[in-house]
């Protein structure tokens, strides 16, 4: 191993969470956990309810037992993670030598080496836990606080990589409260600022993915009822143009000294419009494998499409690369990119940074294919040494003003 140790580390792989891809968010955190390499890894569940509360137990393993929430939660023990340097591991709420908690009982901490975060949406794939992490001063995978705020806000991103010679589509933002004040006048802006043409257009919330709350509007009243769908999950819209004739390329990108990509897919969609449905209760790919946890598995994809020209393929890819550096991601992202037809114009749509099963159906694909166990092994080791590198910087405080 890269940290010259033959012990192995413990993991922990938290998944669940407030947000509205809870559910999809359960699923990736069980099929990684499955995946995990258990002479490598001794691996502690670690799931956050939607009431914002943090429990362990064998119990978290097991699928079947999340059909019993929330009353089955008075079975797992109820942790924390201390925004305290060098914690080293999550407390056991409550506990004590008279107040046993099943396997940890009378441990008042849980030591964790590393965290493998397995969040989508809000709270989590955010920059919140991120922003804990680096409180607690812990290792933990996937992109840090700046990275995983700009890569949740779809605007800001894209407004980031044009910034540095990405292409993308033009986009208007509709912000809820302005909306509350005066929907029509709301209305009126997003074509006004001259982004935006005319209809149809494509309106999705800015902070969120899994295609919750996704529609196409081809007049104003479509429009009013797209963002009042938007406005029930999420406080910003952002409207784009639809484009008729197009389709969508993604890859994803293992961060390291040198960015490493898989296999292209396109994503099959029956309806043109990616749903929530589309990407997690399809029966796809997961049931032709027989796996039980499908997450993104579930969608009818093209992986690795013969018919795509190759050059359209290095582009895509050379972007993707491009914008890991940009972004600063770190561990497995995957980029959404459209492609249109009647232009030969790539565009970036949105970047994934914890991508629903973590895209691990791109990588066995990929030339030469990659195991799912071999990449989570490179981001943990990736995430550990990202630690290592901040651990080496200079951190003590001089207490000069105070002292005069």
């Amino acid at each position: 191993m890269k940290n010259g140790s033959n012990k192995r580390k413990t993991v922990g792989v938290i998944f669940g969470g407030r947000s509205v891809e809870h559910e999809i968010s359960v699923i990736t955190g069980l099929q990684l956990i499955r995946a995990l390499d258990v002479e490598r890894y001794d691996v502690i569940p670690i799931y956050i309810a939607p009431n914002g509360h943090w429990y362990v137990g064998e119990q978290l393993l097991e699928r079947s037992f999340y059909k019993g929430l929330p009353g089955c939660l008075n079975e797992l023990t109820e942790v924390t993670l201390l925004p305290v340097p060098d914690s080293e591991g999550v407390t056991v709420i409550g506990s004590s030598a008279e107040t046993p908690v099943g396997r940890f009982s009378r441990a008042e901490q849980i030591p964790i080496d590393v965290y493998f975060l397995a969040f989508h949406g809000e709270f989590g794939e955010d920059g919140c836990v991120q922003g804990l992490m680096e409180l607690a001063d812990a290792a933990y995978t996937g992109g840090g606080v700046l990275s995983s705020s700009v890569a949740m806000d779809k605007y800001i991103c894209k407004s980031v990589l044009h910034d540095h010679g990405i292409p993308v589509l033009p986009g208007v933002v509709v912000r809820k409260e302005d909306a509350l004040k005066d929907f029509d006048s709301a209305l009126k802006s997003v074509f006004e600022g001259g982004e935006l043409k005319d209809f149809p257009v494509f309106v999705k919330p800015c902070h969120l993915g899994s295609s919750i709350g996704i529609a196409k509007a081809e007049n104003e009243v479509e429009l009013r009822s797209a963002l009042a769908l938007v406005f029930r999950h999420d406080n910003s819209a952002i409207v784009e143009p639809f484009l008729s004739e197009m389709f969508e390329i993604n890859v994803s990108i293992l961060e390291e000294e040198e960015p490493v990509a898989s296999v292209v897919e396109i994503p099959v969609s029956a309806s043109g419009v990616l749903s929530y449905e589309d990407k997690y209760l399809r029966e796809g790919a997961s049931k032709k494998t027989g796996e039980e946890s499908g997450g993104m598995a579930n969608l009818t994809r093209d992986i690795d499409p013969q018919h795509l020209d190759p050059a359209i393929k290095e582009r895509v890819i050379g972007y993707a690369k491009k914008a890991v550096r940009v972004l600063e991601c770190s561990g497995i992202v995957r980029f959404d990119f459209m492609y249109d037809t009647k232009t030969d114009n790539i565009y970036f749509n949105e970047l994934n940074p914890m991508p629903g099963s973590f895209a691990f159906y791109l990588w066995v694909k990929s030339h030469p294919p990659l195991l799912y166990t071999e990449v989570l092994s490179r981001a943990i080791e990736r995430a550990m040494e990202r630690k290592s590198i901040k651990s080496s910087l200079i951190k003590e405080l001089e207490f000069r003003a105070l002292a005069q």
